[in-house]
């Protein structure tokens, strides 16, 4: 009996490592519904535009960059990154100072259903692009060297238990409300900027294990079947009792 409890909880552990490392991908898509700033959008990505996003991080090697007891920022390295408005592609920058990031804060708000404030957890993922080339691709027109930045945000209703912010807060947390999608840009010459907004519907999921990490955890379930098996079969009464 304790070695396959022993055993059960080696599996259990094991399947509950996998999961807990895993990275995590962040994807959702939307509506473009509102244009703003003084720089002239173009025809490329006009209102009323579909948006999409989708990348992935891991949460065990995000770095700590600030914390109080209501907020957290935390550098973030993102794989898989790929953000379309219409037809422009959005792209990370590669310079080693714009570092992607998410911000982290406690929170008031107001849900449907709800004639009062619940306390919550909001999220923003900044996203810092590449340098614009100032071509006619681009949502907005002007000069090229202008700054792109993309801010992805939401809320989600959790409790404010006193334990710190951390990327568990929001990951694996139910549906996100209140969402908002923004593409800025500013124009290094004029000081003007231009802005793209909307909202979408976005999910969080976790990777699945590698295969051998998935052949590793059958065989530990395996093994667990098996003692249980021979346990059974050990204390299984020689005379039974049988009613007809």
């Amino acid at each position: 009996m304790r070695l396959s409890s022993f055993a059960l909880a080696a599996c259990l552990a094991a399947a509950a490592s996998e999961a807990a490392a895993a990275p995590v991908t962040y994807s959702g898509s939307g509506t473009l519904s509102q244009a703003a700033g003084k720089l002239p959008l173009t025809g490329m990505v006009p209102v009323g535009s579909p948006f999409s996003f989708s990348f992935t991080f891991d949460p065990t090697k995000a770095v700590l960059f600030e914390a109080s007891q209501g907020y957290a920022i935390y550098d973030l390295a993102l794989t898989n990154v790929a953000v379309t408005m219409s037809g422009y592609s959005y792209a990370l920058s590669a310079e080693p100072e714009y570092v992607p990031f998410i911000e982290l804060y406690r929170a008031f708000s107001f849900f449907p259903g709800s004639s009062t404030s619940e306390e919550s957890v909001a999220f923003t993922f900044f996203l810092t692009g590449k340098p614009s080339a100032g071509n006619a691709s681009e949502p907005f027109g002007g000069a090229s060297g202008k700054s792109q930045l993309v801010s992805i945000g939401g809320v989600l209703r959790q409790a404010d238990d006193g334990t710190p912010l951390t990327l568990d807060s929001i990951i694996g947390q139910g549906p996100t409300y209140y969402s908002s999608f923004e593409y800025g840009t500013r124009d290094a010459l004029t000081k003007q900027s231009g802005f793209l907004r909307g909202s979408y519907v976005g999910a969080f999921s976790s990777g699945v294990p590698e295969l051998q990490n998935w052949a590793m955890m059958i065989a530990g379930v395996a093994i667990c079947g098996f003692s249980l098996r021979r346990r059974r079969s050990s204390q299984a009464a020689p005379n039974r009792l049988v009613v007809c």
